[in-house]
């Protein structure tokens, strides 16, 4: 009986210091992906590591690759590329207030129906799209990337790879 008892007890130590390990992660804004209460629907100012990917969790580090992703109600999320907020769409439909990329070329904000994506960017997820405010040769609009980042012809798939890197 007193081996139950102590069994028990320890799991229940364990449980409570899990919780309290969660509850410490996040902030009176919510987690590191989102920032609430941006009712403006504002950019919200990027530092290197003060965000995380909302959809690969991975630190954004690379600023001009950072997307934002601003809802009607004022939640902004954040992602390292625009792969990543591709895929994030995928199994969230949010109402979008704003939805912007950085610009490789610029460095500018721009909204990512307004950019052109290279296919061959050294992107953090490595994906390779990359957004461009002015189009060279072989960028491709934001819906062809969209739907070639759905169909997973990026640069994971070796053949593509293979493809683009060797043109």
């Amino acid at each position: 009986m007193k081996k139950l008892l102590l069994n028990l007890l320890t799991f229940g130590v364990v449980i409570a210091i899990i919780v309290v390990l969660l509850l410490t992660f996040g902030t009176e804004e919510g987690a590191r992906y989102v920032y609430k209460g941006n009712t403006e629907h504002k950019i919200i100012p990027l530092t290197p590591n003060t965000y995380q990917c909302s959809e690969c969790n991975m630190p954004i580090e690379a600023m001009a690759y950072s997307v934002e992703l601003i809802t009607q109600e004022g939640d902004t999320y954040f992602f390292d590329e625009i792969g990543c907020a591709v895929l994030w769409l995928k199994t969230h439909q949010p109402k979008i207030a704003r939805f912007v990329t950085q610009t490789l070329d610029t460095h500018h904000w721009i909204a990512v129906n307004k950019a052109y994506y290279s296919r061959t960017a050294p992107s953090p997820m490595g994906y390779g799209f990359g957004a461009l405010e002015h189009p060279r040769a072989g960028d491709i609009p934001y819906e062809e990337m969209r739907l070639l980042m759905l169909q997973g012809k990026h640069l994971h798939d070796p053949f593509i790879k293979k493809q683009l890197l060797s043109e």
